[in-house]
This record gives structure tokens, C-alpha cells and sequence, in this order.
């Protein structure tokens, strides 16, 4: 089992006792409502840390299956440890309870740590790393843990959602249960949120547990709309790791009409991990032009110009948010960047500017009011102070070469 894995992994890594015990599932009726008990009835594995005669092996599991019975977890619930002599627990798919602890050993740290103080220490960081493992391990049960199999169960369930205009189109289409798990699409904007290639890559080859699901009424069309549903969360995952939005907007509707381009199902299929990639390259390209070697201050002020290019973005504003001096701040960026703070941050404007006057028909006045110019004669007069070219001058040129 996947799980016992885990469970090994753990020990090795922090030495504390872990148990996981099968359990019987009871229904129970509290008015009207039905109530899962899981009771627990059978030891799956032991897993102690210190040598132990067979009474005091035997007392250790039964302390353990009796906290068992007491604790009433759902599938993927967790319950933390709070003390060195206090129990965690974790549900996992199979209805079986993990239960990790008590990390207290008096009798065996004392000899090994004199210091209370050292105890303290030691029994803090099992506490954390215990219950580190104890969230990770329920977000995987809750991402990974299959629908049931009564599939008919769970379209009624679904379509109580659905509008009753919209009940007889909805009826038309077959679903497709249990869908791919949660995880398999964290995977891939994680990866695309950190611009890692080959995790990309690793997150395509996850094993699917489950199905595409039905987003169109033939298989083609369904499977081109979930490439939207990937250039789409892909696009924004870009955005919230500092990639310009019309930046972003401009790839994805590229990917979109090369979606709509596609003949066959597998065509669709071969365009998903290019989607992702393209944008994990842009993010990783973004990332090495702001990281090589700006300290974190400077990074950090970085990033908050990136998000902050359609208010009134100042130093003054910009020391405020990142708790430093402006003269500080100023110091460290023109000693890190070689170039002033403000001049930095015109650039930005100018930059995004240019994306705006690109890829959208606004009328160069209101973009000028979006970036929050003073007028959109100080707006022209910094824009061709930085590119040579007025913004209409800008956009006519632009607009040629696409065209060329």
C-alpha cells in the first residue's frame, strides 16, 4: 500500500511510534441524518521506536487502539498532535486510522540528552515534522480518493446543481465518472508556477486514476475544451508568478485558436503539455532576468512593481509596503540593478504600455489614465523619451509588422 510507504519514510525520517489500525464502518441515524461511525477492530501495522519486552509492546498498541476508538475521522481528516504525550491522528482511504505517537520516551532521552532544554527541542521538531506529514498525507487522501462507483448516484447529485433551463441539455450528455484527481492538476501549475520544464513533464506522466470529463458534445470538442481549461488556469498561474497579463493573454490566445485548429482528439492531447510548457518557459525566463542577483529586498520590490503598474506606484509607496526606508530602498535597488528606482519603475509602465497599445484597440488616452499618468501628454513625452516613438507612432509600427 501506497500508504505504508509513507508510514515508513516517516519513522526512518523521525523515530516516533505509528500504528495504523483497519476499521469496521457502522452507519448510524441521528434524526434522520445517517452518520458514518468507523470503528476500529484489527492492528495493520506497528511501528515503535525503542526496544520493548512483549508486556510493554502490548500495553503501547492498546493505549494506541484506544485513543483509536475515541477518535471519529472522515476520510482524509486529521488530527494533529499537541504535545509531546498527546496522539495525531490521520483517516485514510481504505477507512483505516494512522495514529502517530506519544513522542515522549522520559526514560530513553534522558540518558541520551541531559538537557530538559535539548528534550524540549528534540520533542518540538518531531511535533512539527509530525504534523507536517499529517496535512500533506490528508491532502493527498482528499485529492486522490476516488468517487464511488455508483456513477447513477452521483449525476443526480450533480445535476440538483444545474439550472432547470438548462436540465434537458445537460440530460444529453453522458458523464464520465470518476474524473482525474485534483492532485494531477496541481502537479502541473506548480510546475508552471516555478518555470520547471522537467517537472512539467513529470506531472504529465502522473498516472491517471480516472477520466476526462464531459465538456462537449462530441469527443473532439470536449477534449478542445479542456485545452482551453489548461491555457486558461495556465495563463493565470503565469500572471500570479509576475508574468506581464497581456503578456500572458497573448500566448494564450494563441494557444486557443491552435486549439481550435485541431482535427482529431490526439492532436488535442499532444497540444495539452506544450500549452503548459510554453508557459513554464516564460515563467522560468521571467524568474532568471529577476533572480540571478537582486538581493531579496530588491526582489521583493521587484515583484510588487509587477503588480502594482496600474495604481500609483511610488517609492514612497513601494519602501511602505516593504517596511524599509525609501533611502534604503534606493541604495540597495540602484546598487543592485545600476539603475534608479523610479527610472525602473517608468520602465515597467512603459513596458506595459506597449503590451496594451499591441494587443488592445484602447484609445491611448485611457491607457495613459490605466497606468496612472498625469494626462496623456506626460504619458506620450516619458513613452517616446523610452522607445523613440510616440505611442500612435508605437502602434501603427507594430501593427505593420504583424501584417508584413
Amino acid at each position: 500500500m501506497l500508504y505504508d510507504q509513507y508510514l515508513h519514510g516517516l519513522f526512518a525520517a523521525i523515530n516516533i511510534p505509528i500504528y495504523r489500525f483497519k476499521a469496521t464502518v457502522t452507519r448510524q441515524h441521528n434524526d434522520g441524518q445517517e452518520e458514518k461511525i468507523f470503528t476500529p477492530d484489527a492492528v495493520l501495522l506497528v511501528l515503535t521506536p525503542h526496544k520493548q519486552n512483549q508486556d510493554q509492546h502490548n500495553n503501547h498498541i492498546r493505549n494506541a487502539f484506544n485513543f483509536a476508538k475515541n477518535v471519529n475521522l472522515y476520510i482524509g481528516d486529521i488530527l494533529e498532535i499537541t504535545s509531546a504525550d498527546s496522539y495525531g491522528a490521520v483517516r485514510l482511504p481504505d477507512k483505516s486510522l494512522v495514529v502517530l505517537g506519544p513522542i515522549r520516551e522520559p526514560q530513553i532521552l534522558t540518558k541520551e540528552l541531559p538537557s530538559s532544554n535539548e528534550r524540549a527541542n528534540i520533542w518540538g521538531m518531531k511535533i512539527r515534522s509530525a504534523n507536517l506529514w499529517l496535512q500533506m498525507v490528508g491532502q493527498i487522501v482528499v485529492h486522490d480518493e476516488m468517487p464511488s462507483e455508483d456513477e447513477n448516484e452521483l449525476y443526480q447529485e450533480a445535476e440538483a446543481y444545474i439550472p432547470n433551463n438548462l436540465k434537458k441539455i445537460a440530460q444529453e450528455v453522458k458523464l464520465k465518472a470518476p474524473h482525474n484527481q485534483y492532485r494531477y492538476e496541481i502537479a502541473i501549475l506548480d510546475a508552471i508556477a516555478q518555470g520547471d520544464i522537467a517537472k512539467v513533464d513529470r506531472a504529465f506522466k502522473i498516472p491517471k486514476q480516472g477520466k476526462f470529463g464531459v465538456l462537449g458534445p462530441t469527443p473532439l470538442r470536449s477534449m478542445k475544451n479542456h485545452v482551453h481549461n489548461l491555457n486558461a488556469l495556465s495563463s493565470r498561474t503565469a500572471i500570479k508568478a509576475g508574468i506581464l497579463p497581456e503578456k500572458a493573454y497573448a500566448l494564450s490566445d494563441k494557444f486557443f485558436m491552435a486549439a481550435e485548429e485541431c482535427l482529431t482528439v490526439e492532436q488535442c492531447l499532444e497540444l495539452r503539455p506544450l500549452v503548459a510548457k510554453s508557459f513554464a518557459t516564460m515563467v522560468r525566463e521571467y524568474k532568471d532576468s529577476i533572480t540571478s542577483t537582486p538581493p531579496p529586498l530588491v526582489n521583493n520590490a521587484i515583484s510588487l512593481i509587477s503588480r502594482s503598474l496600474f495604481i500609483k506606484c511610488t517609492v514612497k509607496y513601494l519602501a511602505t509596503n516593504l517596511n524599509v526606508s525609501p533611502e534604503h530602498l534606493e541604495y540597495s535597488f540602484k546598487k543592485s540593478m545600476g539603475i534608479k528606482l523610479s527610472q525602473y519603475i517608468m520602465q515597467e509602465k512603459i513596458k506595459q504600455a506597449k503590451e496594451l497599445l499591441q494587443y488592445t484597440n484602447e484609445p491611448v488616452k485611457d491607457i495613459a489614465n490605466l497606468l496612472c499618468f498625469a494626462n496623456k501628454s506626460h504619458f506620450s513625452s516619458k513613452f517616446k523619451a523610452i522607445t523613440g516613438l510616440t505611442p500612435s507612432q508605437f502602434r501603427t509600427t507594430t501593427t505593420l509588422s504583424a501584417y508584413s
